[in-house]
């Protein structure tokens, strides 16, 4: 095993334990994956909690699903995970997750792409909204890889949540960030609603240059 390789194992198990701890997700749910090579992916196995995951029970799969290492059989939802990594070459981690109040959102069918919070703008951009589809199943994995094809975010109607980054720092980052997200929102809406940006400041925002370098910094510090 490769000394890089060794290294995103266990940047894998801390970032699960941070999404655990931080009450975005529980039990056995969500997926964290990382690209090691272009073609080469390590995922959390079937079955295991975030918590309790360590190096050596992460699993390596190729693009094409393949199985090049490990003792447990991988997510079950490695196939869009894969998918994602094909479509999306600048892309090295994503994490899908559970967090309460994204959850909330999903299950009442209420977008969060909403441009009214500075930083989600700019850090995450647009938050598609996916359609409901039963999990699993190779549709879902079209679905969801469709859903993120020009997003480093998604909302799973009554589901979960999915963050892209191009390390796994930056797509843990990007979760975090979508949960609080989604309390500024609902507190926004009991006080009488979130007050939308105009389009021109939204574009702005989305076309900050400062984004690329700061998705690099990020890269550096966290290799």
């Amino acid at each position: 095993m490769s000394e890089e390789e060794s290294r995103i194992r266990g940047e894998l198990c801390r970032i699960g334990k941070r999404l655990y701890e931080r009450h975005l997700t529980s039990g056995a749910g969500g997926s964290i994956s990382a690209r090691t090579s272009k073609n080469e992916v390590l995922i959390k196995p079937s079955g295991f909690s975030l918590a309790d995951m360590m190096p050596e029970h992460v699993v390596k799969l190729n693009l094409k699903g393949e199985v090049l290492e490990g003792k447990y059989p991988p997510s079950s939802d490695a196939p869009w995970h894969l998918m994602i990594y094909e479509r999306r070459p600048e892309v090295n981690a994503i994490v899908h997750a559970h967090p309460p109040i994204c959850g909330g959102f999903a299950c009442a069918g209420i977008s969060l792409d909403i441009p009214t919070f500075t930083e989600v703008i700019i850090q995450i951009g647009r938050i598609p909204l996916m359609d409901y589809a039963t999990p699993t199943t190779m549709d879902y994995a079209k679905i969801v890889a469709e859903s993120l094809k020009d997003a480093n975010a998604l909302l799973m109607k009554n589901h979960g949540a999915i963050t892209l980054g191009v390390n796994l720092e930056q797509a843990f980052q990007r979760m975090e960030l979508l949960e609080d997200f989604a309390r500024m929102v609902l507190i926004a809406k009991i006080l009488g609603g979130p007050i939308l940006l105009p389009p021109e400041e939204t574009f702005k925002l989305r076309s900050l240059e400062s984004e690329k370098w700061r998705m690099k910094i990020v890269e550096e510090l966290y290799r």
